[in-house]
């Protein structure tokens, strides 16, 4: 083993704590280990002899810092909290576990955790995995419970994305993963402060980073809506690849997949959910951004609608009053802001809880440029009309459904039907002639006769300007390469050698 990674098979045994557990198989390909690559590391799935599914988690060098174990004692203390299983934890170090990381290197400050159901919401969305609207509120309604649970108890997951939502369509329960960069009054800094994902940041966090106590308000506003929006398959159809989103057009007024989305929410469900979605679609900062626990009270009042439209989603707002609430005072954290891709800003150097160390919720930044804020009823505008349309997966711009490219940024959006040409004419045709057409009353073309021998070679021909045949001339047949004076010194160079060594033999003898 490598200090870089972990190399297991399928059906392997590793004795972990005492505990023999078997590396799993993939499902989809048998004889190859079930292991998952994120962002941060890799997970291995192990079974236990009486069934039960274990993760193994390794982490990439850069991210295996001693600061995981003081993570870790940080979350065991909240894993009963809902959806964080994953809490419940070990992390292996050379001091508690010499045995385990000499024989996997890779393993330091590995954390050995259980393998939880389902699948995450980013399957469901690439997937395009249609669901029932019964579905899609239960789902959404958990999510808010649980990260209403974590933002009452001053936490955040800070990196909320559909990647990091597992969902089980059997129980309808919801458990976050990948929460070594949580935010909390007990966990350190991370090496790299979550800025948020495509599909789900906010325009804040892209130089701010959002390891803050309201990390999860805007990326929870967008997966919630997402969730109650895709029972329906307009939703489905008219979503980005890999979310619904597109990364160019988050928190565009103008974008056609918020009034698309905002629109069903306000006509199937509630207006004043259509109203908490378009406040955080408009915010300046993520405290602006309605808590979670006023998304939990609004989506504890709705119900699943008696049949979901399909045609038209679009109703005209009424005058229930909106929901409002007083925003706190903006803050941000601080650090190196990453979109899982990139560093922005390096970390204070100073150790979290030494002596100067300044807590990370009191630092506050200047106001960004201002945004409109509203909490008026939507307008009574038209029916947004996507008949024949086709929205671009890069930057959400309407198109006509027959052209393969963006009108806006030109990003291939899918094959389309073939413009036609404009008609050209020949220089000698005549006056009016076009292309594919013959001039009234020309003469219409006739059949060549072959007159050749089986025998003979016929060269290529081309069609003149004219209508005549002209014959391709024979390329020139090229002289024959001498050789290389090189080549012959080489030659007599090696026949020189052979026969030095024949003389010595004689002479030996």
């Amino acid at each position: 083993m490598t200090q870089a990674q972990i190399r297991l098979e399928a059906g392997q045994k590793i004795i972990l704590e005492g505990i023999t557990y078997i590396v799993a198989p993939h499902p989809a390909l048998p004889g190859l280990p079930y292991v998952q690559r994120g962002a941060r590391g890799f997970v291995i799935q192990l079974r236990k002899s009486d069934g039960e599914r274990m993760a193994l988690k390794y982490f990439k060098i850069k991210y295996r810092v001693p600061a995981l174990m003081t993570i870790t004692e940080a979350l065991r203390r909240h894993a009963d909290l809902p959806g964080l299983k994953a809490a419940r934890r070990t992390v292996f170090t050379r001091e508690r576990h010499p045995d385990v990381l000499s024989k996997f290197p890779a393993l330091e400050y590995g954390v050995l955790m259980p393998w939880l159901p389902g699948l995450t919401w980013y399957d469901v969305i690439t997937a395009k995995t249609p669901i029932s609207a019964e579905q899609g509120i239960t789902w959404a309604r958990q999510t808010c419970r649980v990260l209403a649970g974590l933002e009452a108890q001053s936490l955040a997951h800070c990196d909320i994305a559909g990647v990091n939502v597992m969902v089980d369509r059997a129980g309808g329960g919801v458990e976050l993963v990948d929460i070594e960069e949580m935010y909390g009054a007990e966990m350190p800094r991370p090496v790299e402060s979550p800025g948020g994902q495509d599909g789900y940041q906010h325009r804040a966090s892209r130089q701010q980073g959002q390891w803050m106590p309201e990390g999860d308000r805007f990326g929870a506003a967008v997966l919630i809506a997402e969730m109650l929006g895709w029972s329906h398959a307009r939703i489905r159809q008219n979503s980005a690849d890999e979310h619904f989103f597109a990364a160019a057009e988050m928190q565009d007024p103008n974008s056609a997949r918020f009034r698309l989305l905002s629109d069903l929410l306000h006509s199937v469900y509630s207006p004043n959910l259509a109203d908490c979605f378009r406040q955080a679609w408009q915010s300046r900062t993520l405290s602006e951004c309605p808590p979670l626990a006023v998304w939990a009270q609004v989506l504890e009042s709705i119900s699943p609608p008696a049949s979901a439209p399909e045609k038209d989603i679009h109703t005209a707002a009424t005058s229930a009053a909106p929901v409002t609430y007083q925003p706190q005072v903006p803050s941000s954290g601080n650090g190196v802001v990453t979109r899982r891709r990139e560093i922005k800003v390096q970390m204070p150097t100073t150790p979290f809880g030494a002596e100067g160390a300044e807590s990370p919720k009191a630092v506050e930044t200047e106001p960004l440029p201002a945004a409109p804020v509203s909490t008026a009823p939507l307008p009574d505008t038209p029916a947004l009309d996507l008949e024949g349309k086709k929205l671009c997966r890069n930057c959400g711009a309407i198109n006509d459904a027959r052209s393969p490219f963006c009108g806006r940024c030109g990003f291939y959006i899918g094959t389309g039907i073939r413009k036609p040409m404009p008609p050209t004419t020949h220089p000698g045709a005549p006056a009016g002639a076009k292309t594919g057409a013959r001039a009234p009353g020309g003469v219409p073309p006739q059949p060549v006769t072959l007159n050749r021998q089986t025998d003979q070679v016929i060269t290529a021909r081309r069609i003149g300007a004219d209508g005549r045949r002209v014959e391709t001339p024979r390329p020139p047949a090229e002289p024959p390469v001498e050789g290389n004076f090189g080549q012959w010194i080489v030659l007599a160079i090696i026949l020189g050698a052979l026969l030095t060594i024949i003389l010595i033999a004689l002479i030996q003898r």
